[in-house]
């Protein structure tokens, strides 16, 4: 009875010569296969090749009768009829077959040999797909590039052609400042800015510096407002607010420690504000700034964003990627003309990003 082995290598031409060389002559090559594995679509797929040999045992005492010597094979085909060959034998020998239904083995005595090396060299060195030439893609917009480079989110930035004003006429317009009778804005941010804010605000409302009140941490000491020393006052200041002819504006001074930011949550439940808005500075990062409105809003969360050092930085589009429309870039109406100016700031006179810059949004 023969024993059957299983070869595994990379190279076929070695595995051929390793059955010739190490199992000798009476070897029977019975079926061999190219296996792929790993890789993406097909391409850098790790390949190898798997012998089945069947390597027969010493010659027994008695004769064993012989059959018609074996035809030459035929070539790789021949390699896989001859497992059903060696499968039909009642017995499970390995004797060599004549030409008929089993079909013929290859021995690595055979003078077909040295045929089947040449077709397995042959289908070794078969082109792999990695092979196949594949076009380069074409080149990106500048544009599109450019804007990017700035911190323009992408999903401006579909289209095509790319025009500055088409990536301008999707930036989402801010909410109306309400200017009811009774109604009350909220503008929470730091110390140095939301007293500012507040007051030009205010000025843009037409409104008396009474109708604005300042809270939270140091707030309104540098500018002499009105104050409202905590959440009760201002609760107070809120019920007489509403009786009032005009709008009220509350300024929550919002201090760095994250204690602060929930006190200023607190007050900004308290002012019960029809809008509410946040005062970001543009070279902040983003997910810094996002993350600090989330803390300071509450549950209500922000409505508008006032952006202050917007033509201070090199990358002005990151504040569009915070989720809050902008209603102010330094203290003017964040309308399609002023960030136009801001990009196009940046963008410089040949309407390419400056050279090193570098996006901040994480």
């Amino acid at each position: 009875m023969a024993t059957r082995l299983l070869l595994e290598g990379g190279d076929l031409a070695r595995l051929m010569a390793q059955v010739r060389d190490e199992l000798g002559p009476g070897a029977r090559i019975i079926s061999a296969e190219r296996v792929r594995s790993g890789g993406v679509a097909g391409f850098f797929a790790r390949e190898r090749f798997e012998l089945t040999v069947d390597v027969p045992e010493p010659p027994a005492a008695r004769p064993r009768a012989r059959r018609a010597p074996m035809a030459p094979a035929a070539g790789i085909e021949a390699l896989l009829d001859a497992a059903d060959a060696s499968d039909a034998l009642p017995d499970g020998s390995t004797a060599e077959v004549g030409p008929g239904p089993t079909g013929p083995t290859v021995s690595t005595g055979d003078p077909s040999f040295a045929a089947i090396l040449d077709q397995m060299r042959s289908m070794a060195g078969t082109p792999e797909p990695a092979d196949i030439e594949i076009p380069a893609p074409a080149p990106e917009d500048p544009l599109r590039v450019a804007l990017r480079t700035l911190g323009v989110p992408d999903r401006l930035l579909g289209g095509e052609p790319l025009t500055l004003p088409s990536v301008l006429a999707r930036v989402p317009a801010a909410p109306v400042a309400p200017r009811g009778a009774g109604q009350v804005i909220a503008v929470v941010g730091t110390q140095e800015d939301v007293d500012a804010v507040a007051l030009l605000l205010a000025e843009r409302l037409r409104l008396e510096r009474s109708a604005v009140v300042a809270t939270g941490a140091r707030a309104g000491r540098s500018t002499g407002l009105a104050r409202a020393a905590g959440a009760h006052e201002l609760s107070t200041w809120r019920e007489r607010a509403t009786l009032a002819p005009h709008p009220g504006i509350v300024a929550i001074a919002v201090g760095p420690d994250p204690a602060d930011r929930a006190d200023a949550a607190a007050l900004l439940r308290a002012a019960r504000a029809d809008q509410v808005w946040a005062v970001v500075d543009a070279r902040t990062k983003t997910v810094d700034a996002a993350t600090w409105m989330a803390q300071v809003g509450g549950e209500g969360g922000v409505d508008a964003v006032a952006v202050r050092g917007l033509f201070d930085t090199a990358q002005p589009g990151t504040v569009l990627d915070l989720g809050v429309p902008v209603a102010w870039v330094d203290g003017v109406p964040a309308t399609t003309v002023a960030w136009a100016a801001a990009l196009g700031q940046a963008l410089g006179p040949a309407g390419e990003a400056p050279r090193g810059a570098r996006g901040i949004a994480g």
